[in-house]
């Protein structure tokens, strides 16, 4: 891990260890080695934070230009990996960035949906997931986040804050636009069957 990212990581860890305990996951369908990207859902801006630190490797994460405006939060965040993402329309400089990190073997947090969802639940995913996931042959790990759109709420309840994360999902089928959408379709089949797992449990 890079100095600014491991000094990011154990601040945060202490942090979200005193005020809301063990929240995270084990991630032990997350590969070791290799590109992974992991695709969850989103729900609240804590969501990048989250994924950081539930995974045991170093994370790169795609956010919203705008974010980048103020200098010295801009400068903050890219040495924390965090990528800046044009939401306009498509941005191939980012995503070409992107596959870059997975094509030297990196990890790299997506959010298929591209926005956060207002209700909680699922919305229309996007396919820029199955492109990237397509054009750099990484591991897609889905994962699936509850609680961070109610922090106040999840610090006096102990529990309802959670990152799960499942089974590889497969990539395969030719280089099109419809093999992009259906295999980010099937990302987020299975990010919500994660969520049905933990309703039944």
């Amino acid at each position: 891990m890079t100095l600014p990212y491991r000094i990011a990581c154990s601040v945060l860890t202490v942090i979200m260890r005193l005020f809301w305990g063990r929240w995270g996951s084990n991630c032990k369908f997350i590969p070791d080695t290799g590109p992974v990207i992991i695709a969850s859902n989103h729900i609240s801006n804590w969501d990048p934070v989250l994924l950081g630190l539930a995974c045991h490797r170093e994370v790169h994460f795609l956010a919203k230009q705008e974010l980048f405006r103020n200098r010295l939060f801009g400068h903050v965040l890219r040495k924390v990996n965090v990528i800046p993402l044009s939401r306009d329309g498509s941005d191939t400089q980012a995503l070409r960035r992107a596959i870059d990190v997975l094509k030297r073997g990196g990890v790299l947090a997506l959010f298929p949906e591209g926005t956060r969802s207002k209700t909680g639940h699922l919305g229309r995913a996007k396919s820029g997931t199955g492109y990237v996931a397509c054009a750099s042959g990484a591991t897609v790990i889905p994962a699936q986040i509850r609680g961070s759109d109610r922090m106040w709420r999840a610090f006096v309840n102990r529990g309802e804050l959670r990152v799960r994360f499942g089974k590889p999902v497969p990539v395969e089928g030719p280089a099109t636009g419809e093999t992009y959408r259906d295999v980010t379709l099937r990302v987020m089949d299975a990010i919500a069957a994660l969520g049905k797992e933990r309703a039944g449990s």
